[in-house]
């Protein structure tokens, strides 16, 4: 759902080592959180070479200039995804009626109405939020009190850093 060639790597510019991680990758584009609340949608025919990182084929002004977007944006998706058997005029409340037990892509918000991040995977026991300035937490599910439009942790946002990990730590395996 949200591993590829591309997710979790980090991503060059021609002239900056770091520009973020891949939390996203669709067809057309990948979605790299950047520093503080940066986000690029770069498209991937911008993808010069990748393997342990991703380079981008143009200096970090120009994905700046060109490809920044707010983090509150929703994050795009594919074709293939299942909303595209859904009727034409169909609200999110009915897709999310037809997937209900997905917490893939919302937002995570702590009880002290402080935004951490959005669920970039969902294990047996965990979710994996990326958040801000490149921070990942494994929240177990048990802390979630609450799951409409975003899921609310049973945290204040000062204790959310307890369940904070390395962004480069392998991701949680689903149960057997």
């Amino acid at each position: 759902m949200a591993s590829g060639k591309y997710f979790n790597k980090g991503v060059k510019a021609l002239d900056s080592p770091h520009v973020g991680h891949v939390v996203r990758e669709t067809d057309s584009k990948i979605v790299v959180f950047g520093a503080g609340d940066d986000r690029y949608d770069i498209p991937v025919s911008q993808i010069k070479f990748a393997s342990g990182n991703v380079l981008i084929d143009l200096p970090f002004y120009e994905i700046a200039r060109k490809y920044k977007v707010s983090r509150e944006e929703p994050l795009p998706t594919d074709s293939s995804l299942p909303a595209a058997d859904l009727a034409q005029d169909v609200d999110l409340a009915t897709y999310e009626g037809k997937y209900p037990k997905s917490l893939f892509n919302k937002g995570v918000r702590t009880q002290d109405e402080e935004h951490l991040g959005h669920v970039m995977k969902e294990s047996g026991d965990k979710i994996v939020v990326w958040g801000h300035y490149d921070w990942r937490f494994d929240v177990p599910k048990e802390k979630i009190i609450a799951v409409g439009r975003n899921v609310i942790v049973g945290l204040d946002y000062k204790d959310a850093f307890k369940y904070k990990v390395d962004r480069d730590a392998p991701l949680p395996e689903e149960p057997a």
